[in-house]
């Protein structure tokens, strides 16, 4: 026989559901009592349908009763969410005029950058987004950080719904992503001839998927990139308002010279920056296309070229013949000579120029090129000579007396010419790099009391390897009230603790408590 099923307290469970009590015993009908009325039919229908009572061991029930309960806060949550975000949050973001919406997150891309504010934004509501994709807001775009996925299906897209409107786009780092093709490649290659098919293929991304949308470009930078001659091309195309061009430490292939060239003739009379850092092809004739078909050009970068861009020569009267607004020119660690031997006598130099670095060991011609580079450049502000070889005579006769950036480290300067340059720009010098030059105390001393002078305008001083005390640089601290940086790493003549680099006033007031501190304590020995 099958067993009946008993409940708590060892009770044969009934087969309809009754109360009762601890001791079995079933309780009385209400209906005795004198106050009771006869329910509907449907609620008593629902009492006959109620499940057996059964009590639940503690546990089981809290755990149920804390799901239960999280269920109706959930539950609620969301419905009062959803009440706010409909009425409350829809209202606010229609309040607000578009116009003012607009300047608002023109002042954060300002600040911050169009990337990833503005698609972060765009997910707000719909005013966000309606203001967020306008492309008015997508005209300064910086997309090397990695904000996005480095593909060419994502720099497709952009450049088809964001970048209409784009003035200057930085694609640093995009290696073969730059030259990818829309549709992906899905054959596979069996013979050079479709090797050499599927690059055609790939450079036709740069025609027809970004520079036909990008009319208005005028910046663009393709450093560290790799890239091919046709991108080149399409950029001459396409690009008709591009004045800033960025190539620094490209790859390309052996006919990057003649689209270089046929780009300058294209665009070249509009450009005003180059950027040529790390160049690998013959730099001679670069400079000479430059020279030719760039004659607004104010910015000229050739630092650092490969080692087969060989030694390079340029014609200093025609270059600043042709090209009479140029600002900056930085050839840092390039060897470059001068191919005239005779100096014109009709000459006017870069009037303009206010930065010239040639920092490096290729210059060994006793200061010859830098002097007639920099004959009639009045304005010049920046002078960067750093490990040159020539005889530092020739800066004496430079012809500008605002010079505010000296670098003269590691040069063979001698001490009568070195009082004689800091007695020139003492007044105007904010920065000044002397460092691992070969100079006595005392000249280091003399020299430093100079720029202590009264007006002294001195911010970042670099003395590392030299020999200066601790009196002169006592002397630093009280003359330059507006300095902020003082590097004194390997100074020999400096008591150990203070050979290190200083940078703020707060470093600075402990070096000067220091140096108080033991020049007090050494008087008191002495006396």
């Amino acid at each position: 026989m099958p067993k009946e099923k008993r409940g708590i307290l060892n009770i044969v469970k009934p087969k309809t559901p009754i109360l009762f009590t601890y001791s079995g015993d079933i309780w009385s009908s209400d209906s005795d009592d004198s106050d009771y009325k006869e329910e509907s039919t449907s609620r008593s229908s629902q009492l006959c349908t109620v499940k057996p009572v059964t009590q639940l061991p503690q546990q089981n029930r809290n755990a149920r009763k804390r799901k239960v309960d999280s269920r109706i806060v959930k539950k609620t949550c969301a419905n009062t969410v959803k009440e706010i975000s409909h009425n409350q949050w829809d209202s606010w973001g229609l309040t607000i005029p578009p116009e003012i919406l607009l300047k608002l997150f023109k002042c954060v891309i300002a600040d911050e950058g169009a990337l990833p504010f503005l698609p972060r934004a765009s997910r707000v509501c719909r005013l966000w987004h309606q203001v967020a994709t306008d492309n008015s807001m997508w005209q300064y775009i910086d997309l090397s950080y990695g904000w996005i996925k480095k593909k060419s299906a994502v720099l497709t897209w952009l450049c088809q719904h964001r970048l209409q409107q784009v003035r200057e786009l930085n694609l640093t780092g995009w290696k073969s992503e730059v030259n990818a093709s829309l549709p992906e490649w899905k054959g596979t290659i069996t013979s050079c001839g479709e090797t050499k098919m599927r690059k055609k293929r790939l450079l036709l991304f740069w025609k027809k998927d970004i520079w036909k949308h990008c009319l208005l470009l005028r910046s663009i930078n393709l450093s560290y990139c790799k890239y091919s001659s046709e991108a080149l091309q399409a950029i001459a195309e396409h690009c008709h308002n591009l004045c800033d061009l960025d190539l620094s430490y490209y790859e390309s292939d052996g006919k990057f010279l003649a689209s270089f060239k046929s780009l300058l003739k294209k665009s070249g009379k509009q450009f005003l920056c180059l950027k040529l850092a790390g160049c690998g092809v013959n730099l001679t004739s670069v400079l000479t296309a430059i020279i030719m078909f760039c004659p607004k050009l104010q910015l000229l970068d050739i630092s650092n070229p490969k080692p087969q861009a060989g030694y390079s020569s340029i014609n200093i009267d025609q270059f600043q013949e042709n090209c009479t607004k140029l600002k900056i020119f930085r050839a840092a660690n390039t060897r470059l000579s001068h191919t005239r031997s005779q100096v014109q006598s009709d000459w006017i130099g870069f009037t303009h120029l206010e930065e010239f670095s040639i920092a490096g060991k290729s210059h060994n011609d006793h200061g010859e090129f830098m002097f007639r580079f920099l004959r009639g450049s009045s304005n010049l502000k920046l002078l960067d000579i750093r490990h040159c070889s020539f005889s530092m005579d020739s800066v004496l006769f430079l012809p500008s007396h605002i010079i505010s950036h000296l670098y003269i480290s590691r040069c063979n300067i001698k001490e009568l010419c070195l009082e004689q340059i800091i007695a020139t720009w003492a007044k105007s010098l904010v920065h000044l790099d002397i460092s691992w030059n070969v100079l006595s105390e005392d000249c280091m001393k003399q020299n430093l009391c100079t720029l202590a002078a009264e007006g002294s305008l001195l911010v970042n001083l670099n003395l590392a390897g030299t020999a200066v005390d601790s009196t002169s640089v006592q002397t630093v601290l009280r003359g330059c009230s507006a300095l902020c940086s003082l590097n004194l790493t390997s100074c020999r003549s400096l008591p150990r603790g203070i050979k290190r680099d200083f940078n703020g006033k707060k470093e600075l007031g402990e070096l000067h408590m220091i140096l108080y501190r033991s020049a007090t304590s050494h008087s008191h020995v002495i006396s």
